[in-house]
């Protein structure tokens, strides 16, 4: 059938979330004297926002809030601070995550996906109000849906791919998903959703059997996989 919509991962296919988490960063770490990368910090913050994601779904007790994994790791990652991290800085860095740096082909991309006439929608583990603020904020493309995993279970959880498929009214073999992660291609593709990784680091996935369609190096391979597919 025919591909009738494209959705985005959001915090990593379209965003630098790194570069911004680190830019944020910066004055905190700064204010105490600490002279190291805050790209090193950033990675940290990430990984284990990312980490508590995977927990989360794992256990079960609770709907998904990213906003809760935002604060929870970074209170982690900057827990030795001296001295700690205050209430504004912590909401500082928690907004940081409605600034992010788009990947500098992101706007581009899907301004050609939209004129291609493709529905457009985001796929994100993102809470629904930072994700609409993120957006707004920082892509001059509208669009057609924000879709959130807010209040059930965060990718790669089925669940999140079958709102995707509700929400927008298609079936598995009508979307395009674009990941920017691993954990994210893997289970787009183990549901049935034919995937694009952004592959930017050239990883591999840990599972070959649920290794995505397609694999590319930056945005711009998602408009070839669309020709590819006419």
């Amino acid at each position: 059938m025919t591909i009738r919509a494209v959705t985005f991962d959001v915090y990593s296919a379209l965003y630098d979330t790194p570069a911004g988490l680190a830019r944020a960063l910066t004055p905190v770490l700064q204010r105490r004297g600490i002279t190291g990368d805050p790209h090193a910090v950033a990675r940290t913050w990430r990984h284990k926002q990312r980490e508590y994601l995977l927990i989360a779904n794992s256990l079960g007790r609770e709907p998904a809030s990213n906003r809760k994994a935002i604060e929870t790791s970074v209170r982690y990652t900057l827990r030795g601070l001296e001295p700690p991290v205050t209430p504004d800085e912590l909401r500082a860095l928690v907004d940081a995550w409605e600034d992010l740096p788009p990947w500098p082909e992101a706007a581009e991309v899907l301004e050609e996906v939209r004129r291609r006439g493709f529905g457009l929608a985001t796929l994100s583990n993102g809470d629904k109000d930072m994700l609409r603020g993120l957006v707004a904020n920082t892509l001059p493309v509208p669009f057609d849906q924000v879709i959130s995993t807010e209040g059930g279970r965060f990718k790669p959880h089925p669940s999140a791919y079958q709102r995707a498929l509700e929400i927008l009214r298609v079936q598995r073999d009508e979307l395009l998903h674009v990941a920017g992660g691993a954990p994210d291609a893997m289970g787009a593709t183990a549901f049935g959703i034919r995937t694009v990784w952004v592959n930017r680091a050239a990883d591999a996935v840990v599972d070959s059997r649920y290794a995505p369609a397609y694999q590319v190096g930056d945005l711009r391979g998602v408009l070839e996989v669309l020709d590819s597919l006419r």
